[in-house]
């Protein structure tokens, strides 16, 4: 009866192509989409399109101007506008993310006299996320591209506090124009040497976002295939069922047996997809990456199945399988990255089986079977009672139905 379920359930999904393409082409669209987002969305690739307008026209500005175009973290356009009022207007607009106005020259100014800000940031409450990137990345470019800039305005605010006169001041401008015309590095422009976690070429941001993603559809893809529990109860199906060897137990078997192998099989796709399209390696450590295929999809299926034979009408059942499944996918981190989530709600992610699958998926395709154990023990044990509790749910049915 368990193969015969089994069969039953494969036979009905690859007569409904529609169904065998949603179950097997979808996952894998919808990952390299939302991959192509989400990589250039979190880290080092974001590229925000940044305005600049150069109202002082001195050659320093000028040098700023040139470094921010030269940067490739950024999407730089010249504004026409020769005006603050016409460039609030063009942010306002949406023609950029964020634009910086520089109106006076950078150079500080001589003691005694009036000085304002040479750098006018324009935001949009909208697009919020663009301002301290935009600061951020004028901090790093000035640091980089003009430190002498930065270091003679430090030297005129100690001027200003009288700790040193006008010649000394004029020494050290000369000082620093003569070592930024010599092209020799600013010791204080350097401080910090970026060391990272990645070893070799795999790209570790699509990986996160490969087992997000195959954890969100593993799961929509289970709740789709045991509904049809609920659909042999509305139909009767399932008290002939009952009359069988096993009664519905071995059916729920079945069922399990089967939407198990269906998502090794759609994870594996995903993957691939991964693998062929942006380089996530699977190779040195495919033996942990089959067995977390293998948990994930049996996790999946128990939690599908339980979530089923515990709905009572075929409506309460696809409620489940939407809110329910979308709610677990946003709080477990498959819609966006736990780290960037309130304290709290990353704590709350571990009881979802989400934040568990991305886990599993991120040790072992980073360090191997051994780092990934944790997360597989969490998985095995939902996985067990998901389907102790799907065939304890059905047996009363049956028995209600024999005193009935």
């Amino acid at each position: 009866m368990i193969g015969a379920a089994f069969r039953v359930m494969w036979i009905s999904l690859i007569r409904d192509r529609a169904a065998l393409t949603m179950a097997f082409v979808l996952p894998t669209v919808i990952f390299v989409i939302f991959a192509a987002i989400f990589s250039g969305a979190i880290g080092d690739r974001i590229r925000i399109h940044l305005g600049l307008a150069d109202l002082a026209g001195t050659p320093t500005t000028e040098r700023l101007m040139k470094a921010l175009e030269a940067d490739p973290s950024l999407r730089v356009t010249r504004l026409p506008e020769r005006d603050l009022a016409g460039i609030v207007a063009a942010v306002r607009r949406g023609d950029v993310d964020v634009a910086l106005v520089i109106r006076s020259d950078l150079a500080a100014p001589a003691a005694g006299a009036a000085s304002e800000q040479p750098v006018v940031l324009v935001e949009s409450p909208a697009k919020a996320l663009a301002t301290p990137i935009a600061l951020g990345q004028l901090q790093r470019v000035l640091n980089e591209a003009l430190p002498d800039v930065v270091l003679s305005r430090v030297v005129a605010d100690v001027e200003r506090s009288g700790k040193i006169g006008a010649d000394e001041r004029a020494f050290l401008d000369e000082a620093f124009a003569e070592q930024r015309a010599k092209k020799e590095p600013f010791s204080f422009a350097s401080l910090v040497e970026r060391r990272s976690t990645a070893e070799g070429a795999a790209n570790e941001r699509v990986r996160y976002y490969a087992g997000a993603i195959t954890a969100v559809f593993l799961l929509f893809a289970a709740m789709q295939g045991a509904m049809s529990l609920t659909e042999e109860r509305a139909t009767g199906l399932a008290d002939r069922l009952m009359a069988g060897p096993g009664g519905l137990g071995v059916i729920v078997l079945g069922k399990f047996a089967f939407l198990t192998v269906q998502g090794v099989a759609q994870a594996g796709l995903i993957f691939a997809a991964a693998a062929l399209l942006y380089g996530v390696e699977i190779g040195p450590h495919w033996p942990a990456f089959l067995v977390t295929c293998a948990l994930v999809s049996a996790m999946a299926a128990g939690l599908a199945l339980a979530a089923c034979a515990a709905a009572a009408t075929r409506q309460q059942a696809h409620l489940a399988s939407t809110f329910g499944v979308l709610l677990l996918s946003a709080v477990g981190g498959s819609m966006v990255p736990r780290f960037l989530m309130p304290p709290w709600l990353q704590q709350a992610g571990w009881f979802t089986p989400n934040a568990w699958a991305i886990e599993a998926y991120q040790g072992a395709l980073g360090d191997g079977l051994i780092a990934a154990l944790p997360a597989l023990s969490v998985m095995t044990t939902i996985a067990v009672l998901s389907l102790i509790s799907a065939l304890l749910l059905v047996t009363p049915r049956r028995r209600q139905k024999k005193f009935t």
